[in-house]
């Protein structure tokens, strides 16, 4: 229903019954929110940051630093790049710290400015605001004629423009879809299975395409603001991460009660004219002039409203504005927020320092597990015979070629498969070598201590040499004079 301002009857009433959300009509049916538009100091900024999200989203999957994705989330080879730094498996430490800091930089965020989150970053909003409900605008018309569309009997105009409208959620969608499945298969191999056209060659993938496309289809297209208010848990941790200092969307009672409109009139009126205007903005559909609520998303959308009103009928901005419930300021160095900014430091720090004394290859000498030594007879005489294990770990992305160089000066006898030999990138590679040795250069005690140099070429131009200590055994000795 409608009335002549083109309202729709519920709409005009949302967030004004405590006992039911604010998505609910009396009967308990969904009763569809269309927002009415805003512009302002706050939308100005708020679709900046949308644009520059927006943008980092879609286009990040597609640029690459020193040749690898920017980001990629490469799960089934357990392989993650981020930002010029590769990360495999046996990184896990790291790539906990990065999930860690990330926990409590948005715990440290929330705890300050509130559910800034909601409002400026998080995708169901930026994309919903940005994208979805401007084709809405495009091809429906404002939100007075959506609201009269949505309440109008069935017909062609109505299937129509549904249809326009559908079909472009579902071109947005996918190319959302694309873009998130770039993050975990890699842009690269998906453009070349794109361009393949063969779907039975890569069914799995395609499915899971699908299957977001029409995730984000049902969820941004209509869905909506029931995924804050049912099934987010953000919004519930809000009453346990905020605080009395915390930064929130609020309405000032004292300014603007008793409002326009109630009873006593010989009383002296507030500021609030009770247009309904911060009503008739919101995306959850709530009266910010109840207080904090669970389903405000902090979007700001009803202070533009508040503050448009306020300047046509000449009263000061700001009777809807950011503020703390104590009226206090907020700080950063207060109890609380102190905590998660160590936290977040010294998580920080950590990372900082593993990063730091990462190596690009890891290299290992172990002695085989069997027996220490073995004497083998040759043309020669006899010797002794030394078994060892060479684990190399290459971390980088590239393959390279490690080459084992021994001391001449002992002549020894070394067996290997190859050397040098070839690592590809991210694998890791066990090398078995034996030394054959002329058990005079022992010492009394069966022990030779030497140096083995392990030379990396990862690059033409680009060595490193490693210097790693083994040592060689055998039956005692006996001792000889001036040792």
């Amino acid at each position: 229903m409608t009335d002549d301002s083109g309202q729709s009857q519920n709409s005009t009433n949302l967030g004004l019954d405590p006992n039911r959300l604010s998505m609910l009509d009396k009967d308990g049916s969904r009763s569809r929110i269309i927002p009415a538009e805003v512009t302002g100091y706050w939308m100005k900024r708020r679709n900046a940051v949308y644009t520059f999200l927006i943008v980092l989203f879609l286009f990040l999957p597609w640029t690459k630093i020193n040749g690898e994705q920017t980001i990629l989330l490469d799960i089934p080879n357990r392989k993650f790049a981020l930002f010029g730094i590769t990360f495999w498996a046996h990184d896990a430490p790291m790539i906990f710290l990065i999930v860690a800091i990330f926990a409590f930089g948005l715990t440290l965020i929330t705890s300050i400015w509130g559910r800034v989150w909601c409002g400026w970053a998080c995708p169901q909003t930026v994309f919903i605001d940005f994208i979805y409900r401007r084709i809405e605008r495009w091809v429906e018309g404002d939100y007075i004629q959506r609201r009269q569309l949505n309440s109008s009997e069935l017909s062609f105009n109505k299937i129509f423009k549904l249809t326009i409208k559908w079909f472009l959620f579902f071109i947005v969608s996918s190319l959302i879809a694309h873009s998130f499945t770039a993050y975990f298969v890699g842009s690269d191999q998906l453009t070349k299975w794109v361009y393949s056209g063969d779907i039975s060659a890569h069914q799995t993938t395609f499915l899971i395409v699908l299957f977001i496309t029409a995730v984000l289809l049902f969820d941004f297209g209509w869905f909506r603001e029931q995924f804050c208010i049912i099934m987010c848990p953000y919004g519930r941790f809000q009453s346990v991460l905020m605080d009395q200092r915390s930064l929130a969307v609020l309405y000032d009672e004292k300014r603007g009660e008793p409002r326009k409109g109630l009873e006593n009139p010989e009383k002296p009126r507030g500021d609030c004219v009770s247009c309904n205007r911060c009503v008739q903005v919101c995306p959850t559909g709530i009266d910010i002039r109840k207080g904090l609520q669970m389903e405000c998303i902090a979007c700001t959308a009803c202070i533009d409203a508040c503050d448009t009103i306020m300047t046509k009928v000449n009263k000061p901005k700001g009777l809807i504005k950011y503020a703390t419930v104590s009226g206090k300021t907020n700080h950063i160095y207060k109890g609380r927020q102190l905590l998660y900014l160590a936290i977040c430091v010294a998580l920080f720090a950590a990372l900082l320092y593993l990063v730091s004394v990462r190596k690009s290859v890891d290299v290992a000498i172990l002695r085989a597990q069997d027996t220490p030594y073995q004497t083998v007879e040759t043309a020669t005489g006899k010797k002794i015979l030394n078994h060892f294990k060479l684990h190399s770990k290459n971390q980088n992305t590239k393959d390279l070629k490690q080459e084992i160089f021994f001391p001449p000066e002992l002549n020894l006898e070394v067996r290997m498969q190859s050397n040098p030999y070839e690592i590809k990138g991210g694998e890791s590679l066990t090398t078995h070598f034996f030394i054959l040795f002329d058990p005079a250069i022992l010492d009394s005690t069966g022990a030779k201590k030497i140096n083995l140099k392990i030379k990396t070429v990862s690059h033409p131009d680009e060595e490193t040499e490693l210097s790693q200590e083994i040592s060689l055994i055998g039956p005692n000795q006996p001792k000889r004079e001036g040792l």
